[in-house]
């Protein structure tokens, strides 16, 4: 089945969980046009957003994302859509609406670092002592 992968806001490089699962996969990004109404970013956010998204997507559209990513995946003959996860309620709220439509894969974001699943992190300085070796590698 032909994938689709979906760039979003929160995962927004060629290093994407999702498109490094997918690598021959066309990348969608959507500028929000509901989000951005509401959000009122600033003309240098947008901008950075669009830097990021022409390095690492092969197509920006503007729209309402659920319409504009059933549209792509038509445009591809594509029936699944691949998607890095967020926490971000609007992500969700797409991800819900675009599963009753197509295929949703979300692809688990990876941490920077493994933790024990029973650590309990309560302040940063001694987190980061700890695991953040790790990550500087």
């Amino acid at each position: 089945m032909k994938t689709l992968v979906w760039l979003h806001g929160d995962s927004l490089a060629e290093q994407d969980p999702a498109a490094m699962k997918y690598p021959e996969a066309p990348r969608v990004f959507v500028f929000d046009r509901p989000f951005l109404e509401k959000a009122k970013l600033s003309f240098k956010r947008i901008f950075f957003l669009y830097e990021c998204a022409a390095e690492a997507a092969q197509e920006i559209r503007v729209g309402e994302t659920a319409e504009e990513l059933k549209d792509a995946l038509a445009a591809r003959g594509a029936g699944r859509l691949a998607v890095t996860a967020s926490v971000s309620p609007r992500w969700r709220e797409l991800v819900e609406e675009l599963t009753k439509r197509v295929e949703v894969e979300v692809v688990p974001k990876g941490d920077l670092v493994e933790v024990p699943a029973d650590y309990e992190a309560k302040r940063f300085t001694p987190f980061w002592k700890k695991f953040g070796r790790e990550w500087e590698g």
